[in-house]
């Protein structure tokens, strides 16, 4: 272990993994931990990131809110042309369908296309992620553990009922 010694804390790259470092203004001293990961991502109360960040990284632009609009614009945007894709193709079967389903494809392809060329629909669905990912962040649990959780508080008050 190297001795303690004053560093400036601005810049920490030239430290190493254990290093002590104390804190010129407070005195508070800190052992340096790195990793790869920014600090905006591996920081907050649980290490997962920081719960007020806003930034989004490429895999969630490119990756994670597509898919997300995607399953929004089946589930309930377009959903009437959905279903009506999908009894078409049940009804004709999937290879024959391809031929005799083309105008319900093409009412739900455009109904698609509208919504994900839709800025607005689109920044919803980026703020619900957001919101999503900073509950996550600050609680340490994903929404469906945080669900779970809830369901077993829920199930200890009602046991003795």
């Amino acid at each position: 272990m190297t001795d303690n010694k004053v560093n400036i804390t601005d810049n920490l790259e030239s430290l190493k993994e254990g290093e002590i470092v104390t804190d010129e203004k407070t005195g508070k001293k800190y052992r340096v931990k790195k990793n790869i990961m920014p600090h905006y991502s591996a920081g907050g109360p649980h290490g997962l990131g920081d719960p007020e960040d806003r930034t989004l990284r490429k895999i969630e632009a490119d990756v994670i809110i597509p898919n997300r609009m995607n399953t929004r614009i089946e589930r309930v945007e377009c959903n009437e042309s959905y279903l009506g894709l999908v009894s078409c193709f049940r009804t004709d079967g999937a290879v024959s369908g391809l031929n005799t389903c083309k105008p319900a494809l093409e009412l739900f392809n455009r109904c698609k296309y509208e919504k994900f060329h839709d800025p607005a629909f689109r920044t919803k669905i980026t703020d619900e992620y957001i919101a999503e990912r900073s509950a996550a962040r600050a609680s340490g649990m994903t929404s469906q553990q945080r669900k779970l959780e809830e369901f077993r508080e829920w199930k200890k008050s009602n046991e003795g009922k």
